[in-house]
């Protein structure tokens, strides 16, 4: 699974994926339906959205398993994976520091230690308590 997260980070990776999935499930329609090329990409266009206006569907039952197969993969696998890059993406951290501001912080934080540390050693030690 990690794979397929790292090899679809990118909403350009993710386009490309559903790209080859319609293309081959076109290939595969025209094979099985013996469509044309432009009416099998057509095809499973609308098939994968969910569209599918019925104006070009299976007659074969190998062609129906491939719209099953076509619709499930496109809701259930690569919408999610948009969604979640489209969410990720929008997700960012606002209060995270960059390493430059964390670098200045760090630099503040070591002068007042210095500065407490001087203090410190500036003041007189209070005596034992004389009893």
């Amino acid at each position: 699974m990690r794979n397929l997260k790292a090899a679809t980070d990118t909403l350009r990776e993710l386009a490309a994926a559903y790209l080859v999935l319609v293309l081959a499930a076109a290939a595969l329609f025209m094979y099985l339906e013996s469509a044309p090329f432009l009416d099998s990409v057509y095809w499973a266009g609308t098939t994968a959205t969910s569209t599918g206006y019925g104006d070009i569907s299976p007659k074969t039952g190998a062609g129906r398993v491939l719209a099953l197969a076509l619709m499930h993969l496109s809701i259930f696998g690569v919408a999610p994976m948009i969604v979640v890059r489209l969410i990720d993406r929008l997700n960012e951290n606002r209060d995270a520091f960059t390493h430059e501001e964390q670098e200045a912080i760090l630099a503040r934080l070591d002068r007042i230690e210095t500065l407490i540390a001087a203090q410190a050693a500036q003041q007189p030690r209070p005596e034992a308590s004389r009893e």
